[in-house]
């Protein structure tokens, strides 16, 4: 009688108290005696794309159509479907060699299991580990990627890689002293490993970005990352994985140290640090000489929330860049930019500011505690009503006597006021938080703030063929 993998993997997966990746293991070496075997666990796909490498050599495995089983997956970023393969079998010929690899994935006790089993011709194992470490090589380098932690797993984000791309401290509204400490810092990090080497102490430093949302933290972060080269960018979304937040954090530091030199983001880290995890954090963010070559930036809109251990230890976030409301002249730098975007567009829009300069000033001095968010948002609510406006005209509609740009946009000035007075009203009905008290003198040197805010984009993730 054949052998079966289907009737192996519905053998294993109805046993009463299964260890299948043991079992399968022992029936796939009993089945194929003659050839040697190698064996990969993972716990998510991404850490084994076997068919992703094959594809860089232009390899097509042949599937074993009988043996495999899978599911039409849809990615939402190419709008295209692939096949998750959950239980297979696939042929292929790599480096004259032929193999045979079977593929079985499940779940147990809340762990995903990705079983890889390698059968292959041979007097020993070494063209099968060359061939599994190829892989894992070609999986950790980076490709116009950015590696993102989320639900429990890194992933490579291309979009934010182009987001990052895009970025420019040009287009960002910084006072220079500001902008240039800032980007010192991060410089001569990377540049001075012998430095801190001769004095001692571990290769490693850290970054806090604070103040209220809205006033450019991230898109500080993105134009960093944009011009610091030859080192592993790694952003962080949430400690939380299936095993609680602890697991996350000991996988996040894992592939820092892995991957360094490196920047490890850690964004709104009052959100993602749970009172259980506290202790874990700050013995895996101590690290000592296993942390060397990382620089850790971190961002909080509410610094009050987080533990004075971490906020003002000097060895964990020795800098504190505080990222305040703009104030006058800022506002109207911001202003004069998005005015020169507007009037760019005139071709296509019909709308020009001919005192650009004058209307900068009229709104720097409106608009008295708006952040860079609520800036930017009037700018872009503008120009929706020109458009909407634009295209009530082409259908013959009816449109209101029209007033001069300058005095709409002065109107939209007024009706975004009446949201930031709300907003600031239900935060002042909020309890006050009594750890408030110590963010501030005690900071080891802060430096003060604002500029154009933004939003990191990370897509779903699709999956892999096989």
């Amino acid at each position: 009688m054949s052998f079966s993998f289907t009737s192996l993997l519905e053998l294993q997966f109805n046993a009463p108290l299964p260890c299948p990746q043991l079992n399968i293991i022992k029936a796939l070496k009993a089945a194929y005696a003659k050839s040697q075997h190698l064996s990969v666990l993972s716990c998510w796909e991404g850490q084994f794309p076997l068919s992703a490498y094959l594809d860089t050599l232009n390899i097509t495995p042949s599937v074993v159509e009988a043996e495999t089983h899978r599911t039409a997956n849809y990615d939402n970023d190419t709008r295209k479907l692939y096949s998750h393969v959950f239980a297979g079998v696939t042929d292929f010929t790599y480096d004259s060699t032929d193999f045979r690899v079977f593929k079985a994935v499940w779940t147990d006790s809340r762990m995903h299991h990705n079983l890889y089993h390698l059968t292959f011709p041979g007097v020993d194992d070494s063209i099968g580990k060359k061939l599994v470490k190829a892989v894992y090589d070609w999986a950790n380098d980076l490709k116009d990627e950015i590696w993102v932690f989320e639900g429990g797993q890194w992933e490579k984000s291309k979009k934010l890689y182009k987001a990052v791309q895009s970025a420019n401290w040009d287009d960002v509204i910084l006072d220079d002293k500001f902008k240039d400490g800032l980007r010192r810092d991060t410089k001569t990090f990377f540049a001075s490993k012998e430095a801190y080497a001769s004095l001692g102490i571990t290769w490693k430093r850290g970054l806090l970005l604070l103040g209220p949302p809205g006033n450019g933290k991230t898109e500080s972060i993105k134009a960093l990352l944009h011009e610091t080269k030859g080192v592993s960018p790694l952003y962080v979304k949430s400690f939380s994985t299936r095993l609680g937040p602890e697991q996350g954090i000991r996988i996040i530091f894992d592939h820092a140290r892995s991957h360094a030199p490196c920047i490890l983001i850690l964004e709104d880290l009052d959100s993602m640090l749970v009172a259980e995890a506290r202790s874990f954090f700050l013995n895996e963010i101590d690290g000592l000489a296993d942390n060397e070559g990382i620089l850790t930036i971190a961002t909080t809109n509410h610094p009050e929330r987080i533990d004075d251990a971490i906020l003002n230890r000097p060895s964990r976030f020795d800098v504190k860049y505080n990222f305040s409301l703009p104030e006058p002249h800022l506002r109207k730098a911001f202003a004069i930019k998005w005015l020169a975007k507007v009037n760019a567009m005139s071709e296509h829009t019909g709308v020009t500011f001919e005192k650009p300069d004058e209307t900068a000033d009229a709104i720097a001095a409106k608009t008295e505690g708006w952040s860079y968010a609520f800036l930017k948002e009037l700018f872009v609510s503008f120009l929706l009503r020109m458009a909407h406006d634009s295209s009530l005209r082409q259908t013959g509609a009816e449109v209101p006597e029209e007033e001069s740009i300058e005095a709409l946009l002065m109107k939209q000035v007024d009706q975004l006021a009446k949201q930031i007075i709300k907003t600031k009203e239900d935060a002042a009905a909020s309890p006050p938080n009594a750890a408030a008290a110590s963010v501030g003198p005690r900071f080891i040197r802060s430096v003060q703030m604002g500029q154009l805010g933004g939003a990191p984009v990370v897509p779903a993730g699709g999956g892999v063929a096989f």
